[in-house]
């Protein structure tokens, strides 16, 4: 995998996770409010939801882009002409 894709996955995976543990978390917080009736607590927004997980997200996506970006990258074969990556 040439350098550029790696450096793209791993963009990708921080912004994914991001946007996923966010997205999430604000679902959660409506849900638990919507279905359980939980009354909200003071100072605990929808807002402030959101900016926690977006930095969790952050946290475990700088992580995954680490991990993308210093794994060993395999190297491919030719087997009778075809390239084969031996999975």
């Amino acid at each position: 995998m040439v350098d550029a894709q790696r450096v793209g996955i791993a963009t990708l995976v921080l912004v994914g996770s991001v946007a996923g543990f966010t997205a999430s978390g604000v679902l959660n917080a409506f849900s638990d409010g919507y279905f359980l009736g939980r009354a909200r607590k003071k100072g605990v927004t929808y807002k402030t939801i959101a900016k926690r997980n977006a930095i969790l997200g952050g946290a475990i996506g700088a992580l995954g882009a680490t991990m993308v970006l210093v794994g060993e990258q395999k190297k491919a074969e030719q087997v009778n002409g075809i390239r084969f990556r031996g999975y």
